[in-house]
This record gives C-alpha cells, sequence and structure tokens, in this order.
C-alpha cells in the first residue's frame, strides 16, 4: 500500500501542469483573432504591439473572473491559497499589460490617445475609460492593504467583484466598439464569448450554487468555547445526509437564512471526516464576523459552500503523518487526527504545536486523551514557557524539528499550518533535511491584506515564478503576432506612426 501516495503526488503533478497549459492557451486563443482578415493599412510595430497587449489584457480579465468563481475542481486541485495567491499575481501582470497598452498608443498615435480621453469630444467615454483604468488600479492596490485600511471583509468582497465585473465589461465595450482587428461579426462573438463564459462560471459560483444550498441547510447545535477568543461552531446537518470531506478541507460559511448573503467566511473544518453530518469550525475572534460567532444562537441557520482544499490527508496511505502547527492553524490537524482516531488507523502521528502561552493551547486536554488511545505524539512548544515548564520552549526552528523527526516518521506526509513566519522556517527546514516537495503540505491563511513581514514561503515564490513565467510567455506571443501583422506595411508606414484617420477606431 506504500505506492498509494506516489500516483496521487504523481496525479497532483499532471492536474497542475495541464491546468498551466489550460490557462495559457485560453490566454494566448485570443491572439489568434488579430491573426485572421486584413490587417489595417498604416500600423507600425508598437501599435501592433499595443493591440496584441490589449487582446491579451482582456483574456487575463476574464480568467480573472474565472478564477474568482472558486471552482472546486481547480481549488482542490492547487488548494485555495496557490489559487488565491495566482490571482493576485495575475491582476498585477494584468494591470502592467494595460498600462504598457496605454503607454505605446500614447507614444505611437498620441493624438488618439488624447482624443479618446477628450472630454469635449466624447464625456462619456472619457470618463469611462478613466473609470475603468482607476477601477483596475484600485483591484489590484487595495486587497494588498486591506488591513492597513481596515476595510471589512464583507464590503471589500462586495466591492472588488462589482468593480471586477465593471471592469471586464468596460474593457469588452472598448474592444467591441472602438477596435479596428475585431471589426467583423464573426470576432466580435468570439470576443464576447470569451468573456461570457468565465462570466456564466461566476454567476453560477456566486448565484446558482447558494440558491442550490438552500435544499441542504445547517442547524447550529451548540456554540462552545475552547479557549479566550476561540470558539468552536457545531453545525448539525439539518434533513440531508451532511458533507462528505477529506481531513483538512475547508468551507465557506454563511449564517443566517439566506446563502446569498455576502457574510460568507471560509473557515477549515476541524472535525472528522468520519461524521459527515456533524461539522465542527474552530474559529478565533480576528474581525467583525468572528468577534460575534460566540454570540450565535443555537438553533441558526447555516450554509456551507465546500469542501475545498489541496491541504488534505489522504486516507488511503499509510504513510506515517508529521503535524506542525501554530496557533489556531491546529485547526486541520485536528480534523486529521481526529478522523485517523474514529477510523481506528494505528499509523505514527506527531503534532509538533507552538502557542504563544500555556493558558493559549487549543484542545489542550482532548489532545492528551488522544494521544493515549492511538499512536500520538504531542509536542507542545510554548513561546512564553512559564517557571518551571519543563517542555520545548521559544519558537519552532530547525534544531527543534530535529529532535522530534526521528526515524519512527521517515516517509511521512507532513503537514504545516500557522504564522507566516513560523511556516517560513519550517518549509525551509524540511527542505533542508532533504523532504521531498510533493510530501510537504503547507495551508496559508492569510488571503486578503497585506502580507506579513518575513521571507516570502517556497508556495508563493513558486507562484510569483509561475505568473511571471505565463506573463512573459504571453508577450513573447504578442510580439510575435505583432511582427507577422507589422510586417507587409513595415517598409511604408513612416517608422511605425500611422497618420490621423478617422477618429473612431482605436488600434486595438
Amino acid at each position: 500500500m506504500e505506492a498509494s501516495g506516489a500516483p496521487r503526488e504523481a496525479r497532483a503533478r499532471v492536474a497542475r501542469l495541464l491546468g498551466i497549459a489550460a490557462y495559457l492557451a485560453l490566454a494566448a486563443s485570443v491572439l489568434s483573432l488579430l491573426l485572421v482578415g486584413a490587417v489595417p493599412k498604416g500600423r507600425g510595430l508598437a501599435v501592433e504591439i499595443a493591440a496584441g497587449l490589449g487582446y491579451v489584457a482582456l483574456a487575463l480579465l476574464s480568467l480573472q473572473l474565472a478564477l474568482g468563481a472558486r471552482a472546486r475542481r481547480v481549488v482542490n486541485a492547487l488548494g485555495l491559497d496557490a489559487v488565491l495567491l495566482f490571482h493576485r499575481q495575475v491582476g498585477l501582470w494584468t494591470a502592467a499589460f494595460v498600462a504598457a497598452h496605454v503607454v505605446l498608443l500614447a507614444v505611437a498615435e498620441p493624438w488618439y490617445v488624447a482624443h479618446l480621453l477628450d472630454l469635449s469630444a466624447s464625456a462619456p467615454r472619457a470618463l469611462v475609460l478613466a473609470f475603468a483604468l482607476m477601477a483596475l488600479l484600485l483591484l489590484v492596490l487595495v486587497p494588498r492593504q486591506l488591513t492597513r485600511l481596515r476595510i471589512p471583509y464583507e464590503a471589500w468582497r462586495v466591492g472588488h467583484g462589482l468593480l471586477a465585473v465593471t471592469v471586464v465589461g468596460i474593457a469588452l465595450w472598448h474592444v467591441l466598439t472602438l477596435g479596428r482587428s475585431s471589426a467583423t461579426p464573426a470576432k466580435q462573438a468570439a470576443v464576447t464569448a470569451l468573456v461570457a463564459v468565465p462570466a456564466a462560471v461566476l454567476v453560477a459560483s456566486h448565484l446558482l450554487r447558494p440558491l442550490m444550498a438552500l435544499r441542504r441547510p445547517w442547524r447550529v447545535a451548540e456554540v462552545r468555547r475552547e479557549r479566550d477568543r476561540v470558539w468552536t461552531l457545531v453545525l448539525e446537518a439539518a434533513g440531508h445526509d451532511g458533507l462528505r470531506f477529506q481531513p483538512g478541507q475547508s468551507v465557506w460559511l454563511t449564517l443566517g437564512r439566506s446563502p446569498l448573503s455576502p457574510r460568507q467566511h471560509p473557515f477549515t473544518i476541524a472535525s472528522s471526516a468520519a461524521s459527515p453530518g456533524r461539522v465542527e469550525l474552530t474559529i478565533k475572534e480576528l474581525g467583525d464576523f468572528t468577534r460575534a460567532i460566540g454570540r450565535t444562537p443555537a438553533g441558526a441557520r447555516a450554509y456551507l459552500a465546500g469542501p475545498y482544499g489541496a491541504f488534505a490527508l489522504d486516507l488511503r496511505s499509510p504513510r506515517p503523518l508529521v503535524c506542525v502547527a501554530g496557533g489556531i492553524g491546529v485547526t486541520p490537524m485536528m480534523s486529521m487526527i481526529r478522523t485517523l482516531h474514529d477510523r481506528g488507523d494505528r499509523r505514527p502521528v506527531l503534532l509538533v504545536y507552538a502557542s504563544g502561552a500555556v493558558d493559549k493551547i487549543v484542545f489542550a486536554q482532548e489532545l492528551d486523551d488522544l494521544a493515549r488511545a492511538m499512536d500520538l505524539r504531542v509536542v507542545h512548544v510554548i513561546e512564553s514557557p512559564p517557571p518551571g515548564w519543563t517542555g520545548e520552549g521559544g519558537l519552532i526552528g530547525r534544531e527543534l524539528l530535529d529532535r522530534h523527526l526521528t526515524d519512527r516518521y521517515e516517509g511521512a506526509e507532513v503537514f504545516v499550518c500557522g504564522p507566516e513566519p513560523m511556516m517560513n522556517v519550517v518549509e525551509r527546514a524540511l527542505r533542508d533535511r532533504g523532504v521531498p516537495g510533493g510530501r510537504v503540505h503547507a495551508e496559508h491563511f492569510v488571503l486578503v491584506g497585506s502580507r506579513p513581514p518575513g521571507r516570502r514561503s517556497t508556495r508563493e515564490e513558486h507562484i510569483r515564478v509561475l505568473s511571471a513565467g505565463i506573463a512573459l510567455i504571453l508577450l513573447v506571443a504578442v510580439l510575435l503576432v505583432a511582427a507577422v501583422r507589422a510586417a507587409p506595411a513595415g517598409s511604408a508606414d513612416q517608422g511605425g506612426l500611422s497618420v490621423p484617420p478617422q477618429l473612431g477606431a482605436a488600434p486595438s
């Protein structure tokens, strides 16, 4: 049975590669429209590059809508944190492509850009285009400063979605009404489909899926205080068979009578996967929504969307399990440990659990009980240990891991979840120990807002490199298509600048 984990890792790698290839193909396919039909006369290389950048930017904006839909197949293959990090990085590159599109046009055809933004020529058009540029800037910058700006999560979520849809709509209008390269009905239909399909996926995700959730409500059975500012919300399926999930996965929770409420938040499931009709979410008070969790009345209605995430234990593999958790990051580990206990699984399990103080340890008594009932070893690491503390103290580091990762845990699946600085240290230490990256699973809780100080995680670095690579490939494709289109007119276009034609059609 040892080989059961390897095929899963191989399938995950294949899924990631296929996903990247599909994403690239969809983003680049729009350039094929520029290779069909006649090339407008009098356009130089700079204008053709600007046109290609504009088309690719529209494709990327459309795909951003699809990423925002949280398709379960995509999220469960890559991980929710990876999808959101990729969404954020691609947003930066999309803004860069739009900026390059505008700058190149301003250099090659300054008269045209001035005309588009001339209030006296067409105030509505100028204002709409200016609004779209400002909105795109807000979409890119605000999520990175959400915590500092103290914007409520729900307000950001609704505003971000509305702005994104508006920007994509304006971009589509810009291409259809002002573009000389999409003047035929067939091209306009293709460009419209490029936007309509991701938009439909987004609508299905945020409208149809919540409406379907009306048939699968949950009831709040109990609200249990675990520690100061830490609560467990116990939910029971109301009239259905519950939620089948893998230990470690998460759900989006909506409290109230309507699943369409914007107050929808992601939480990791802490309960055993062996009891799909009873889901427990352990939540720390951090914002307005979570601070009200303790006041949720028993019997209140709730809705769950999910399960989501690739941060999940493969129950078919007998490999040892090593969990490294910090603070509330222990919740997915509790789901894994509880599930193994309920299934009678005898694999060796090591939990290295960092807490700020002894009285901040969540699930302390239950972990002691589980350690006596199964092959579980719990190593508490107290950042500020009290006098007389005989366990580990300080922060988790390489030496501490070396002491406890004994031969019993050779070949283990390693799950890491907690504060970003701790995760960076642990991931680096595991890499230095030679633990294969495919057996190290990390769940990053920072989804929006400014990133905490410290080195970027391995996953974040990989996603940054991946998004940069995709942007580079798309840029090369734009340059190649532009060279093909500009070649016939290259000797007669006066150095690439076109003479002002009728002021109604844009070089896009």
